[in-house]
C-alpha cells in the first residue's frame, strides 16, 4: 500500500482541488481519495508527503506520431518522464500492437501506456506514405473500405485513423482537397463502430469537416479552418474536437527543418486556427488535448488551449477526463477516484495559478503510471524505503 499524503489535489473531474488529500494506491489502482480525515492511511503504507505540492492525474496525448523502430520507446519514456501518461498513436499500425503488449506486461518498461491507431485511407490521400504498409492499408470505395477496417481491427487497432481533407505535409496536396467520399466516410465509420473501435479523422477545412460529422465519427482532428457550419456541427454533433493547436504554433512553424511549404501553410493557419477553438470553447464543444507533436507538447497544448479563453482548469480537464472519454478508456484513466489505474503526476506549485508549471521538467517531482514511477528519479528515498 502507498499512501500520498498532504496533497493539494486536482482529480481531472472538474471538481475544486483538495487543499490537504490523501490519496491510496494498491496493486496499481487508486483504492481511496479524499480529504485527510476522510481516509484511514494503513499504518504499514508506504508514505509520499506531497507538501506544498500539486497532485494531478498524468496528461493523455489523444494524437501522437511516435514513429517506428526503436524511437517509439525512447519517445513513450519520455512522455512518461514528463508527465504523459497515456499516449494514442494515430499512425501507429499493426507493427505496433506488439509494443503495446509488451508495455501492458512490463516486457519494455518506464513507457506511457499505448493506444494503437490503424490507418485506413484513400489512394494519393493525405495519408499516403511510403510506410503506408506499416500505419495501414489503403482503401478506395465502401467495400474496399471495409475491408480495411475488418483488417486493421484484426491486426489489434484501438481505434481507426482516416483522413476527410489534405493536410499541411505533402506539396502537392492542399488543405481544401477532399479525402473520403460521403459513402466512403459513411462505410468506414459504421464498419468500425460495429467493431466497438472509434474513429479518428483529420480535417482540416470543408467540406471534410462537415462530411466527417455527419458520417458520426468520434474524434474530430485540427479543423486549423473551422468555419461556422463547422461550429453550428459540431455543436450538434457532441463528438470530440482535438484541435492540435500545438502544429500551428509558432513553436512549429519557425523549425528551421521543415520544408517551406509546411512552414506557409502553419503560418497561414495560425490565426484562423485559434479563432475557431476559441469560438469552440465559448460553445462549449468537448475539446480533448492532442499535439501532433512530441514528448512534452501536451503540456504546451494546456497553454494554447488557455490562451484561446479555457480556463486552467477545463484546459486540464481537457488533458485528461475528456480525452480519455475520447479514446473511451475513461473506466481505466483519466481521473483520480477509486478503482482506476493510480496514472498521475506529483508536481512543485500549482498549475490552476500557473498551468505553464506542467511544461516546466524540473516541476516535476514524480509521475507515476498503474502506481510506478519507472524510470522517473524518486524524490523520496527515505519515505519510499
Amino acid at each position: 500500500m502507498l499512501a500520498i499524503v498532504n496533497a493539494r489535489l486536482i482529480d481531472g473531474t472538474g471538481a475544486e482541488p483538495i487543499e490537504d488529500a490523501t490519496l491510496l494506491i494498491s496493486d496499481g489502482r487508486i483504492e481511496a481519495v479524499g480529504p485527510a480525515g476522510s481516509v484511514e492511511v494503513p499504518a504499514d503504507a508506504r508514505m509520499i508527503d506531497t507538501a506544498g505540492m500539486t497532485v494531478l492525474p498524468g496528461l493523455i496525448d489523444t494524437h501522437m506520431h511516435v514513429g517506428y523502430g526503436f524511437r517509439p520507446v525512447l519517445r513513450l519514456q519520455e512522455c512518461l518522464r514528463r508527465g504523459t501518461t497515456t499516449v494514442a498513436d494515430v499512425t501507429g499500425g499493426p507493427s505496433a500492437v506488439k509494443l503495446r503488449e509488451a508495455i501492458v506486461s512490463d516486457t519494455v518498461r518506464g513507457c506511457a501506456r499505448y493506444h494503437v491507431g490503424c490507418v485506413v485511407g484513400c489512394t494519393f490521400g493525405h495519408l499516403r506514405r511510403e510506410d503506408a504498409h506499416i500505419a495501414g492499408v489503403e482503401a478506395d470505395g465502401p467495400w474496399e473500405v471495409r475491408r480495411g477496417v475488418r483488417s486493421m481491427v484484426q491486426a489489434g487497432a484501438d481505434f481507426i485513423k482516416t483522413a476527410a481533407s489534405g493536410g499541411f505535409q505533402w506539396a502537392a496536396e492542399q488543405v481544401t482537397h477532399r479525402n473520403y467520399t460521403q459513402e466512403e466516410l459513411d462505410a468506414l465509420t459504421e464498419e468500425a463502430h460495429a467493431w466497438h473501435r472509434r474513429v479518428a479523422v483529420h480535417a482540416h477545412t470543408q467540406p471534410g469537416i462537415g462530411m466527417s460529422i455527419r458520417a458520426g465519427i468520434d474524434m474530430i482532428t485540427h479543423c486549423s479552418y473551422l468555419d461556422e457550419e463547422g461550429l453550428r456541427d459540431l455543436s450538434a454533433s457532441g463528438l470530440w474536437f482535438v484541435p492540435t493547436l500545438y502544429i500551428t504554433s509558432e513553436r512549429s512553424f519557425t523549425r528551421k527543418w521543415l520544408p517551406k511549404h509546411i512552414s506557409e501553410r502553419m503560418m497561414d493557419a495560425h490565426g484562423p486556427h485559434r479563432e475557431g477553438v476559441a469560438k469552440a470553447i465559448e460553445r462549449g464543444i468537448p475539446i480533448a488535448v492532442g499535439t501532433d507533436g512530441g514528448p512534452g507538447d501536451a503540456q504546451f497544448e494546456l497553454q494554447e488551449l488557455v490562451a484561446c479563453g479555457m480556463t486552467p482548469m477545463q484546459a486540464i480537464e481537457a488533458g485528461t477526463r475528456v480525452a480519455a472519454e475520447a479514446l473511451a478508456i475513461e473506466v481505466l484513466t483519466g481521473t483520480l477516484e477509486p478503482g482506476k489505474a493510480a496514472d498521475l503526476q506529483i508536481v512543485r506549485g500549482d498549475p490552476l495559478s500557473d498551468v505553464a508549471i506542467l511544461e516546466d521538467a524540473d516541476a516535476i517531482a514524480m509521475v507515476m503510471r498503474e502506481g510506478k514511477a519507472p524510470l522517473v528519479e524518486m524524490q523520496w528515498p527515505d519515505t519510499l524505503a
